[in-house]
């Protein structure tokens, strides 16, 4: 048995030895927060990455949020699957650790043809 980031239990052969339900107490993603896959997030706090993680997991979506991050990403990076990220962020959300991060909305309409015509050459 090997401890391959900071404190996580992990097997070689087993894997994750802690379940995912153990790392949510049991929640579910909270459906009023609709946290979908390609939600961004980015920490909020000066300290990102301590005093508002209750968790490891918290905080390494925390230091991993300094520059906006989506669910998707943070699952993938974390190897942690999609329902586990979307209770850990909804916990940080409403601690104020997180905030959603707004996606960037390309104004420049010759920007958006010209990378149609990109990607129609392909």
């Amino acid at each position: 048995m090997t401890a391959p980031d900071n404190d996580a239990w992990y097997d070689d052969d087993a894997g994750r030895m802690v379940r995912s339900y153990a790392l949510t107490g049991g929640r579910t993603p909270d459906a009023a927060l609709s946290l979908d896959r390609a939600t961004q997030v980015v920490a909020t706090l000066a300290d990102a990455g301590h005093g508002a993680a209750e968790t490891p997991e918290h905080e390494a979506i925390l230091q991993r949020c300094g520059a906006p991050q989506s669910i998707a990403e943070l699952s993938a990076s974390l190897s942690l699957p999609l329902g586990v990220i979307r209770v850990l962020c909804s916990d940080l959300l409403e601690h104020g650790s997180l905030a959603r991060s707004r996606m960037v909305q390309p104004r420049d309409r010759d920007i958006l043809e010209a990378v149609l015509a990109g990607l129609n050459r392909l």
